[in-house]
């Protein structure tokens, strides 16, 4: 019985839902009107067979005087007076109010309102005319000039100063029936002169009117201008309705053919909703007198004792115990509440016992990996990450929140970050049946990184899961390949730099003796390959020195700098230059210890590298932004809106003798991050979404101090 009720309450909230929507004259629904009526009235029949069919049952239980059947009887008889009587007045007042709305939108006032709102957008259009029509006058004017002159006509409309305020224009032969000049950046048809307008023309002066073209309303006519030798002519003129005008005139319009529409259709609308309302009324008082009915044969045991003992438990109080009055059903029934109780206090100590244990286990857990430096996260067997520690945000530089739940194997493609990480995790996860950990090269957004990963495959009782574990070994990589590459700056320094001298001191001796004893072609030979020599040995002397400046710790003078001073002087640099810079300050003094040759020599290459990366753009430009972040770290940014940095430069731009320049040496970066490290700040590089790469630098902040003497 209950599933037919809830079949039959299901049904009833479609039909009725259908009911109401097939009221409506625009509904799709709307045809099946009668139909949903007739399954209406089938769905009342079955629940007034049913309601009979408990009627039936009701009386014959109390005429054999079953327990429960009074009580029963007492609340259907309670249940159908609550689902009747409200129903009935509903149904009185909602056909009243319904009447009475319905006959209030088809009032004399509304009629009237608008009969009135038709001639006011009348009265607004043809304003708009007149308003055209002044606009046009000026126009009139100067052709009536020009031809009072003996001017061209053509060239005098070509020239009117307010021709942009008409959509066309045109000078129109009304004795040839032809345009001699036109206005008409939109391509609009030219309209002829009836003869009908050409007398109304004659004999006032001006025709007009309104046109739709393209749904859009113009209004337009033509002006008189007068006769030139022996030719009469005219102005015609096209302007645009203003758009609020056109559109509330439509508007008004379509509003008085619905209201026409709806006052033929008023009685039979009053009837549909009638109906509608009637059949709901039925089919919802129908329904509640079954669903009475039924529950009030269901609650007829009397429960009072136990429904304070529910009441209690319900609080989570299981320590009560309700008394036993009979040795009965209800004795017994007692008896089992009771016995629940103490059932139910044991389990729930039981499970605050547990509850605590894994408070604390998960606590501990909790606390072990926040407190660890090295990433941990933990997938599920098909994927999903699980948890994670903030060591494992910071060692991949974003937020792992937003990817929790969501499977690794399904972020290849939504973003380029995701693209990354989920690369990085595959090459992690591959080290589960392997003893050794894995190194992987990372692009984080706002640096390039070496991280050092490791997985191990979880028991069967943690789903077959998987841990990893990830170190950012970035620091103690580049430190040995800086160390190593220093060893080899000072010896190769040391071993090149010696013999340059000699070389060129030689081929210039050479070509000093051999000048006036050689042929003159000879001579220019011998000049050539001097000159090779001695420019071979100047750009080896240059690449030793870019050696020796890496290898050897500058001798730095720290000074009080304002960064935003310091960045003005190095832009003055380039104001000639094709690439534009643009640069936007701090509000705030940045103050910064810096030795200023080498900050110039930084600010300098790093604007190079920019406008240099530019040059692939239509429109290069460089963008420069100097902030405080707040935390004591004064931060220069430099992008470009040309190309990008490639994955290698990405991983080894601060590598000796990695460029992607033809005519690079690749030690230009290398030794700007030594400068910047020698100033205690740090130095990253990135890419833009939209194109092009920026260069970050975190300088320490210098902060006043103040005291009171």
């Amino acid at each position: 019985m209950r599933r037919f009720l809830l079949i039959a309450a299901t049904l009833a909230i479609v039909l009725l839902y259908g009911l109401t929507v097939a009221t409506g004259s625009n509904s799709n629904l709307a045809d099946y009107f009668w139909w949903i009526i007739a399954l209406c009235g089938l769905l009342m029949l079955v629940l007034a067979t049913v309601l009979i069919r408990y009627v039936l049952l009701l009386m014959r239980d109390n005429s054999k005087g079953v327990f429960g059947s009074q009580i029963a009887q007492r609340l259907s008889g309670m249940f159908t007076l609550v689902a009747v009587l409200p129903g009935l007045f509903l149904f009185g007042v909602s056909a009243q109010f319904i009447s009475g709305t319905i006959n209030s939108w088809f009032g004399n006032d509304t009629q009237e309102a608008l009969e009135r709102s038709l001639n006011l957008s009348k009265s607004a259009l043809n304003l708009a005319v007149d308003n055209a029509v002044s606009n046009a006058t000026p126009i009139q004017i100067d052709l009536i000039s020009a031809s009072s002159l003996d001017n061209d006509l053509g060239e005098a409309l070509a020239s009117t100063t307010n021709a942009n305020e008409f959509t066309q224009l045109a000078l129109y032969n009304l004795s040839g029936a032809r345009v001699e000049k036109s206005i008409n950046p939109k391509n609009l048809n030219q309209p002829l002169l009836t003869e009908a307008d050409q007398e109304i023309l004659q004999q006032s002066g001006s025709v007009r009117r309104l046109d739709n073209i393209g749904n859009v309303l113009y209004a337009q006519g033509w002006l008189s201008i007068g006769s030139r030798k022996g030719q009469d002519y005219a102005l015609f003129f096209r302007q645009p309705i203003p758009s609020n005008v056109a559109q509330d005139a439509t508007l008004i319009e379509a509003a008085r053919a619905k209201y026409a529409e709806l006052s033929y259709t008023k009685q039979g609308l009053q009837t549909f909703f009638l109906v509608t309302l009637l059949v709901a009324a039925l089919l919802a008082i129908f329904l509640a007198l079954v669903m009475a009915l039924y529950f009030a044969r269901r609650f007829v045991e009397p429960v009072l004792s136990l429904a304070e003992g529910a009441r209690a438990v319900a609080q989570g109080d299981f320590t009560q115990k309700r008394p036993v009055f009979r040795n009965d059903e209800f004795g017994r029934l007692t008896q089992l509440f009771n016995h629940m109780t103490e059932q139910l206090a044991i389990a729930k100590e039981t499970d605050e016992r547990n509850r605590l244990q894994q408070e604390a286990a998960r606590h501990y857990l909790e606390c072990v990996l926040e407190s660890l430096t090295t990433g941990v996260i933990t997938l599920d067997a098909s994927g999903r990450l699980k948890t994670f520690n903030k060591a494992a945000e910071r060692v991949l530089g974003i937020p792992l929140v937003p990817l929790w739940g969501s499977n690794w194997h399904d972020w290849h493609g939504r973003s380029p970050q995701q693209t990354l990480l989920a690369e990085v995790f595959a090459a992690i996860e591959a080290t589960a049946a392997a003893d050794k950990p894995v190194q992987v090269e990372y692009a984080a957004p706002d640096d390039a990184r070496i991280l050092l990963g490791k997985a191990t495959i979880l028991p069967e009782d943690n789903d077959n899961g998987v841990v990893m574990v990830i170190d950012d070994i970035t620091v103690l990589m580049r430190a040995q390949k800086e160390a190593a590459w220093g060893e080899v700056a000072k010896r190769l320094a040391h071993e090149i730099r010696n013999p340059l001298t000699p070389i060129q001191l030689s081929a210039e001796r050479l070509a000093w003796k051999l000048h006036d004893k050689l042929g003159e072609q000879d001579v220019q030979i011998l000049i050539r390959s001097t000159d090779t020599i001695v420019k071979q040995v100047a750009a080896l002397k240059e690449m030793v020195e870019a050696f020796r400046n890496y290898a050897r710790a500058p001798s730095l003078n720290f000074e009080k700098h304002d960064l935003n001073l310091l960045v003005e002087e190095v832009l003055l640099l380039y104001e000639g230059s094709a690439c534009t810079f643009s640069a936007k300050f701090s509000n705030m003094v940045l103050w910064i210890a810096a030795d200023t040759t080498a900050m110039r020599q930084v600010l300098h290459n790093i604007f190079k590298n920019a406008a240099e990366a530019a040059e692939g753009d239509e429109v290069p430009s460089v963008t420069i932004e100097t902030q405080a972040d707040g935390s004591g770290q004064v931060i220069l940014t430099v992008c470009n809106n040309g190309k990008g940095f490639s994955k290698e430069m990405l991983h080894n731009a601060f590598e000796p003798y990695v460029t992607d320049k033809p005519t690079g040496t690749g030690l230009g970066l290398p030794v700007v991050k030594k400068i910047i490290e020698e100033h205690g700040g740090r130095i990253s590089l990135s890419n833009l979404s939209a194109g092009g790469a920026c260069v970050k630098i975190a300088l320490p902040q210098m902060v006043e101090t103040y005291a009171k003497q």
